[in-house]
């Protein structure tokens, strides 16, 4: 089931609201963006391929994808105020940017030798289908590359959560290999990068920072003294697991 209309606009909107502080709280979205550029120039293009980025955000991506030369470069961002920032970050540049939904990618075009995104498909509400729409827009040959959320993200939050009979608003995300069975021939593989917090308010502020506080579609808040148990656990401090998968898909 698809999570409602007004769920997406609220991770909009919350994403939008934190452009101004995102860049300072998103060490971990810069080190994945950074490995995954590493990955997409390894990838044989053409010459001039024509790009398309799901997610832009303020451009940490962007720029490795501005420095392959390419022929047409489309940035996309379903925050406005997020597209802004990665124009401003990125200064002069032929890129052509679009608000859009990156389940609904009809505005970006066709035929792609390149579609890729960074930490950002854990948001979508139907991955197995987005991923079915975003291949088909790719040039023969062409590649879908991206990162996203998998199962082991957040354990540590999830199991203070469990050991006191309290839901978590993180997740679910795919395991690599359910990942991978969503679009036959695509390659997955996956680590898990470890971030200490000094206590779970500190944690929460970060993801606050970057603007990562949508959740389940059907989750209903802690409550506040519900909150304070959980936090209590993490008084002395929380080591958090980030288990990234990378994926890629050739047409």
């Amino acid at each position: 089931m698809n999570k409602p209309v007004s769920i997406k606009t609220a991770v909009a909107a919350a994403f939008g609201a934190a452009a101004g502080t995102y860049d300072a709280g998103a060490d971990l979205q810069r080190e994945v963006a950074t490995k995954l550029a590493a990955e997409i120039t390894g990838l044989a293009l053409p010459a001039r391929p024509r790009i398309l980025e799901i997610g832009c955000g303020t451009g940490f991506l962007s720029r490795a994808l501005a420095g392959l030369n390419p022929g047409e470069l489309v940035l996309s961002d379903i925050a406005p105020e997020m597209l802004l920032r990665c124009r401003e970050s990125l200064g002069e540049t032929p890129a052509r940017f679009v608000m859009m939904d990156g389940e609904a990618p009809g505005a970006a075009g066709r035929n792609f030798d390149l579609v890729c995104a960074s930490l950002v498909f854990q948001w979508f509400t139907d991955l197995k289908r987005a991923l079915g729409r975003l291949s088909g827009l790719l040039a023969p040959g062409g590649h879908l590359v991206f990162s996203t959320l998998a199962a082991d993200s957040f354990c540590e939050w999830r199991a203070a959560h469990d050991t006191l009979g309290l839901a978590a608003g993180t997740g679910p995300y795919p395991t690599t290999q359910a990942l991978a069975d969503m679009l036959p021939g695509m390659t997955v593989t996956d680590e898990r990068i470890t971030r200490h917090y000094a206590d779970g308010h500190s944690f929460l502020n970060q993801l606050k920072q970057i603007g990562a506080q949508g959740a389940l579609d059907d989750y209903r808040p802690l409550s506040a003294g519900a909150l304070r148990r959980v936090l209590r656990r993490f008084e002395t401090g929380i080591d958090v697991t980030y288990h990234v998968a990378t994926a890629v898909y050739t047409a």
